[in-house]
């Protein structure tokens, strides 16, 4: 996907999420700092290049990213990590428990690292994604295409050292 299409989304969801909580003015992490995050050495995958990042501030809005890509075969699998400034997930924020399943996908609280996170596959697509609110600050996603399950999903994240990213946050 090329830059423009990707920066996209990135500003909506950081219009929203300033919306919702105008009062913060924290500073982003510059993506460079959070690179190393997402540069990981999956078993049987291949990453896409270099892992890549964007941090863009004009006035009060400020977000960045840093993200990889990795496949296997016809399998592909995207690594990425927000900083919306210190604005919790609002999809996270207010779930207690949630496991709900139909025919065609199942999405389901969980925790990974101790961080509440939200996993949602489905079946008949072969895909997956899981949505990981670290230290109310961060946004981990980890989408995963033409796969059997969410293991995957979950093997990347236990790569991760999310701890160490949640101190990042102070």
């Amino acid at each position: 996907m090329n830059q423009r299409c990707r920066l996209a989304p990135l500003i909506l969801a950081a219009l929203v999420l300033m919306a919702l909580a105008p009062g913060l003015r924290a500073e982003p992490v510059p993506f460079r700092e959070l690179l190393p995050f997402v540069d990981l050495k999956l078993p049987g995958w291949q990453m896409d290049g270099k892992p890549s990042g964007t941090t863009l501030k004009q006035g009060d809005f400020q977000i960045s990213e840093a993200r990889a890509r990795f496949r296997a075969g016809d399998r592909t699998l995207e690594v990425s990590i927000l900083d919306f400034r210190g604005q919790p997930l609002p999809f996270l924020a207010g779930v207690q428990q949630l496991d709900m399943e139909t025919g065609e996908e199942r999405v389901r609280t969980t925790t990974v690292q101790g961080f509440k996170a939200l996993e949602t596959f489905r079946t008949q697509d072969r895909q997956g994604e899981l949505n990981i609110g670290v230290a109310d600050r961060f946004w981990v996603k980890i989408d995963g295409d033409a796969i059997d399950g969410p293991e995957v999903l979950h093997t990347a994240a236990g790569l991760m050292d999310l701890k160490k990213l949640a101190a990042l946050a102070q």
